[in-house]
């Protein structure tokens, strides 16, 4: 599994954080990353992905990201992206990503 915030500048470019863990299943074990759980958390609700064993597919539905959930973050205003990447028995499963815009006024 690895999430990463990027921020738009001439393309996305890594910004701040760059999580890797080496499987879906032991972070959905253990849940020891702070910025991995605000990611994870915000669409949880939305997702077949909570526990191991994994279904055979996995799904996201009807989400739409709480910009709110990066209030914690101390981001300044612009363009951001947060790809995610899930992985299990050695590959690479999902690739999920979320596109947003920071305002001064939040």
């Amino acid at each position: 599994m690895r999430i990463q915030l990027l921020k738009r500048a001439s393309g996305y470019k890594p910004f701040l954080y760059d999580v890797s863990h080496s499987d879906l299943c032991v972070y959905l074990d253990r849940r020891n990353h702070p910025f991995v759980n605000i990611i994870f958390n915000s669409f949880a609700n939305h997702t077949n992905v909570n526990k191991c064993p994994l279904p055979s597919e996995l799904c996201v539905e009807h989400f739409r990201f709480p910009v709110k959930a990066l209030d914690l973050l101390p981001l300044p205003p612009g363009d951001y992206a947060i790809y995610s990447t899930f992985s299990y028995d050695r590959r690479e499963q999902v690739l999920l990503k979320v596109f947003f815009t920071i305002t001064e006024f939040r």
